[in-house]
């Protein structure tokens, strides 16, 4: 969060993320998990003749203050809180729903929008990817098979660290780690000789994709995050 820009409040998730297990943070971060807990997007009920295909009332979180609800903020915010211990907080169980909700037909999310005017927009790897992340322990994989199909037919084509990370943690997280993960990481760090170096963001994105990646079964770096070590459950 900026000072100058107070309504953008979405790097809260990440703030509670780096606190997250520092006594020294504890109080910061405390404060960052209530302030997710009471803060939504702005939401309403859905009309009848909404051209959009979803439905705009399940609370989710927003980039800014005073928008409405978007995919990958929302997908942070469930991250963050499931690290913090509150993976079963009713505002977790929200968006769950609200994720679940704006999964396209095929598989796939995008920005947060399933159809308009009766017309299925396209998947974005990064935003699957992020609710994929999200949704890991929270429900049972049959219930994103599609999405992780469409995310492992992506993956090898990819070729930005965001898009890149986005998906490799999306399908590490739920046992679908490609076999040339490694591979494609290294493959999107060379393209820094063409494209220029990425920042910090991009670089640890990538490092968390790799690092949950190679740690296979025994994933002992992010325990929180993947579905392995939490019970699935249907969706709410």
């Amino acid at each position: 969060m900026s000072r100058e820009h107070e309504e953008a409040f979405w790097p809260t998730a990440l703030s509670v993320l780096a606190w997250n297990g520092s006594q020294v943070h504890q109080p910061h971060c405390s404060r960052g998990v209530q302030f997710l807990l009471k803060t939504s997007g702005r939401h309403w009920e859905k009309e009848s003749d909404n051209p959009m295909g979803h439905d705009p009332n399940i609370p989710g979180w927003p980039w800014i203050d005073g928008t409405h609800s978007w995919i990958e903020p929302t997908a942070l915010s469930m991250i963050a809180l499931k690290a913090a211990g509150h993976g079963q907080h009713l505002r977790v169980r929200e968006a769950i729903r609200m994720l679940l909700d704006r999964q396209l037909p095929h598989g796939g999310w995008n920005y947060g929008n399933t159809l308009v005017f009766g017309r299925e927009l396209h998947p974005m790897p990064e935003s699957t990817g992020a609710a994929l992340a999200g949704l890991t322990g929270q429900i049972e994989p049959g219930t994103v098979a599609r999405s992780l199909d469409y995310l492992q037919g992506e993956v090898d084509r990819l070729r930005t660290p965001v898009s890149s990370g986005w998906a490799l943690l999306g399908l590490a997280v739920w046992d679908r780690w490609p076999s040339n993960g490694v591979a494609l990481v290294d493959r999107c760090l060379a393209n820094q000789v063409r494209y220029g170096e990425y920042d910090t963001s991009a670089l640890c994105l990538l490092l968390l994709a790799a690092l949950e990646g190679e740690a296979g079964t025994t994933n002992a770096l992010f325990p929180r995050l993947s579905h392995r070590h939490a019970p699935a459950v249907g969706p709410q």
